[in-house]
């Protein structure tokens, strides 16, 4: 198919779906990009390190020197990423509407962290989330439902792009049409900002500092004193960073981009983008200390000037999938990858605390468990119990067979067990966690019978150190 045939071909379909012309020509560049053997995947002699003493500090560091002053903090907002239907887990809404702690929905712990933080400072810190197609009218009836107010508006809708043949880059065309669309990954955050006017309405109202993280991450709180850092010290990109563990191997890290031993610029290297043979290195504890968890703070003026100045890049992130039974490619940018744009960038070295991710129902079990706690401010942590303990991240395996879905989990984790002092659990089979137990060091539950056996049945109500056979 002529070059020309599938731009039109995709001209049309995006046009159809009242995709705006600018934003059109802009994905027609990057299936161009494509077309001409961009891959995203990174020259690993360009992956240079981080400087300790100069692109980075520490969250400690900024509470010693940058005390909280209001009239700073009264320049924020903070967006939440909430376009994620939790596919990969079987969901077929948003993932934040699942209860995460008791009954309160991820949803509803990000609205009180921030009424929590209104009430703190009498400062009325306005919320937004980047809804997707999928995501917006749930996640709005449940915000209206637990009486969340403020007088800007609380949602904005992302993009979509069209999903694209492997071979032809022509858009696929399925019965179902929802299966034709994909998400173009949360780096059409600042597109949509400028293209909707949520940029200038919100410098139009005096704000500074965006506060952007997954909305699946109920560690990302507002820190105050990180406002009064970034404005005293005009940053205008900062990215917090958490030491990197076992648990942590597909976490995306920024590095120096070096071209002839030069630094050109910021980037942010996601796993998709690391060469084959250098995956191990890149998942490994070794060349990157830290990687970053997608709370970045981003200072408002910056960004619309650097918008103005064109050519406002993201790193192309080429995502092949399987639809229908065809090989297509999905089109995708980081919002992390917009360090590239800016020259006053900071790393914030932050403690694990912020950072909780939910992408499985592995982590799904870590974070409902009382390994971790919902505390005053409503942020989702590690317990100081687990933690005088010198324990770190729980890492937890389930057979994806029986507990990859939504559905199952909850069917097969009646009771969830106590993990405060776990440092791994396994589970090989169809176990039905029917009673609370007790679950300490390295436990491993293997059912190899091939009929459901209930934890009930081992009459034990701790484990501790052992492999146990059902």
């Amino acid at each position: 198919m002529e070059k020309e045939t599938v731009d039109q071909l995709i001209r049309e379909t995006m046009k159809q779906a009242g995709l705006s012309d600018a934003f059109i020509a802009d994905f027609i560049l990057k299936v161009d990009a494509v077309r001409n053997g961009e891959t995203g995947i990174v020259r690993w002699e360009e992956v240079g390190d981080l400087d300790p003493k100069s692109d980075e500090i520490s969250l400690e560091s900024i509470h010693e020197s940058y005390p909280l002053d209001t009239t700073l903090l009264s320049k924020l907002v903070v967006i939440k990423l909430n376009g994620g239907l939790g596919t990969s887990m079987g969901l077929d809404k948003a993932k934040s509407l699942i209860p995460i702690k008791g009954n309160l929905s991820f949803l509803s712990v990000m609205a009180k962290q921030i009424e929590y933080l209104r009430n703190k400072y009498g400062i009325d810190v306005p919320l937004l989330f980047m809804d997707s197609y999928n995501t917006q009218e749930d996640s709005q009836k449940e915000l209206n439902h637990s009486g969340f107010k403020q007088s800007l508006r609380s949602s904005f809708l992302q993009h979509k792009v069209p999903r694209l043949d492997a071979k032809t880059f022509a858009p696929i065309k399925t019965d179902v049409e929802k299966e034709n669309w994909c998400p173009p990954g949360h780096g059409d955050i600042y597109f949509t900002m400028m293209e909707e006017g949520i940029l200038d309405e919100l410098l139009s109202k005096g704000f500074e500092i965006a506060f952007l993280s997954n909305g699946d991450n109920l560690g990302a709180t507002v820190d105050p004193q990180i406002v009064s850092y970034l404005l005293k010290e005009n940053i205008h990109f900062a990215m917090e960073m958490t030491p990197k563990t076992l648990a942590d191997k597909k976490g995306g890290a920024i590095y120096r981009k070096l071209v002839g031993g030069k630094m050109i610029q910021y980037e942010l290297l996601e796993t998709a983008q690391v060469p084959k043979e250098h995956e191990h290195e890149f998942s490994g504890l070794g060349k990157f200390r830290t990687f970053s968890t997608n709370n970045l703070w981003i200072n408002l003026r910056a960004l619309k000037e650097r918008f103005q100045k064109g050519n406002f890049s993201l790193s192309l992130i080429v995502n092949p999938k399987q639809v229908s039974g065809k090989d297509v490619i999905q089109l995708e940018t980081a919002m992390g990858s917009a360090v590239g744009n800016f020259s006053k960038f900071k790393g914030i070295i932050i403690p694990r605390d912020r950072f909780a991710p939910v992408k499985k129902t592995e982590d799904y079990l870590i974070r409902r468990s009382d390994a971790y706690v919902l505390n005053e401010d409503y942020s989702l942590t590690m317990t100081k119990e687990r933690k005088q303990k010198g324990l770190g991240e729980v890492l937890v395996s389930l057979d994806e067979k029986f507990y990859k879905k939504i559905q199952q989990f909850d069917a097969l984790f009646v009771a969830l067990p106590s993990l405060v002092e776990c440092e791994e659990l396994i589970v090989e089979g169809e176990i039905l966690f029917d009673i609370p137990v007790k679950i300490k060091g390295k436990v491993k539950f293997q059912n190899v019978s091939g009929s459901l056996k209930k934890i009930s049945s081992l009459s034990k109500a701790e484990f501790e150190n052992q492999i146990i056979s059902l």
